[in-house]
């Protein structure tokens, strides 16, 4: 049957392309090209990988609920509103915890990496932080409570936060007494001294009040992380920047009880011996020309719908034809984020080329064995896509990067 849930996506991406049209006529700047492409990028690699992540999240739920449950609640009006709280309290703890402990803060800083605040970054989110997520999780149906019920409102919630990523929405007066507004959450997002760790609540205001994290938005917000040696260029980089710092941070530890500890101990901690001697990477950059950034274009497109077709219709794919197409549609929308930030190297076309001319080959040999209308499209999506990157110049000027 059809996935009904992957529909949703459709509709959060008018709500943003709504949101930026008022941005727009507004001649405000809430939205920029290279960063919404990051966002979707990211949103795309998230939404497919975390169809296992979100699987195994159920698949202990269920296991710790049927063989170490030490109550069982009955499945009523009160679970559900109870199960919301106890939700919403975990989440806080689980939040709060994923900026204070390095390991956590690895697979949440991809969340936090963008400089700009809007819907679009409500699909910004790291594959990693729903696997963290079980960790905290699994406490609920231990006390009883049923991991349908737990699913369900969770992704209700998750609902509720997706709406929290605007600047449109002005304090809310009494509302921000309850419940964690788009004012309240900005403020999370702000890399301001005044904001660092704070308002971690998802949905309801008080355990920020509670445990003396709440901060009111009082002045304009300057988003991001504080990392300066961050660009935000490539979605992959975004994912496995903070692993890829704390590898390098192990490697230049001598002790290892520092190495083990780093994992635990807040983004901002360093042992006094560390050598920080590294000194910033330097890379070639093609100039990007309009017929890459026209390409990247159609790419993005033509991804973003195989990427909605392919959740809505999953279950009459095979798995290993839907990794294929899914790769095929995550490393386009990748190469399309990168191109539209400036951040392709004199390799592009070939590899570009390489990519549709071996999926070109398969896509063939699947429609040769067992033929499907689908296939037709994707074929002529292809030979398009042939043509187009087949015209790409061969060579171009450069102009150097620092990393």
């Amino acid at each position: 049957m059809i996935n009904a849930s992957a529909l949703l996506i459709p509709l959060f991406l008018f709500i943003a392309f709504l949101e930026w049209y008022i941005t727009y006529r507004q001649g405000k700047t809430f939205y920029t090209q290279r960063n919404t492409v990051m966002n979707l990028a990211i949103g795309a690699i998230d939404q497919i990988f975390s169809l296992a992540g979100f699987l195994l999240f159920f698949l202990v739920l269920e296991y710790i609920y049927s063989n170490y449950r030490l109550f069982t609640l009955e499945v009523n009006w009160l679970q559900w509103v109870l199960a919301y709280i106890a939700v919403d309290f975990v989440s806080y703890w689980y939040h709060r915890l994923s900026h204070e402990v390095n390991f956590l803060w690895a697979g949440h800083i991809t969340h936090h990496s963008s400089d700009h605040y809007n819907y679009s970054n409500g699909f910004r989110l790291s594959p990693f932080q729903g696997l963290n997520r079980i960790l905290f999780y699994v406490a609920l149906p231990l006390i009883g409570f049923s991991p349908l019920v737990l699913v369900v409102t969770f992704k209700i919630s998750g609902i509720f936060d997706f709406f929290q990523h605007t600047q449109h929405v002005p304090k809310l007066g009494f509302l921000e007494k309850i419940f964690i507004t788009p004012s309240i959450h900005r403020v999370h997002h702000g890399k301001n001294d005044l904001y660092l760790d704070k308002n971690y609540g998802s949905n309801f205001v008080i355990w920020d009040k509670l445990f003396g994290t709440y901060q009111e938005e009082t002045e304009p917000v300057v988003y991001g992380i504080t990392n300066e040696d961050y660009v935000d260029d490539n979605p992959v980089r975004a994912i496995f920047f903070h692993y890829d710092y704390l590898w390098n941070t192990m490697k230049s530890i001598p002790r290892w009880r520092d190495k083990i500890k780093l994992l635990f101990m807040p983004p901002s901690w360093k042992p006094d011996d560390l050598d920080s001697s590294a000194k910033p990477i330097k890379k070639e950059n093609l100039q990007v020309q309009a017929i890459h950034r026209q390409y990247a274009f159609i790419q993005l497109f033509c991804c973003i719908i195989g990427i909605i077709s392919l959740l809505a219709f999953k279950d009459f794919l095979t798995i290993w034809i839907f990794l294929f197409f899914a790769m095929s549609c995550i490393i386009g929308m990748v190469n399309s984020a990168m191109t539209l930030n400036n951040n392709i190297n004199s390799n592009f076309r070939n590899r570009e080329l390489a990519r549709l001319l071996i999926t070109g080959i398969i896509v063939s040999f699947l429609f040769l064995v067992q033929p499907q209308y689908y296939l037709l499209f994707v074929l002529c999506y292809l030979l398009t896509s042939l043509i187009l990157a087949s015209r790409f110049p061969m060579s171009s000027s450069k102009k150097v990067l620092s990393m």
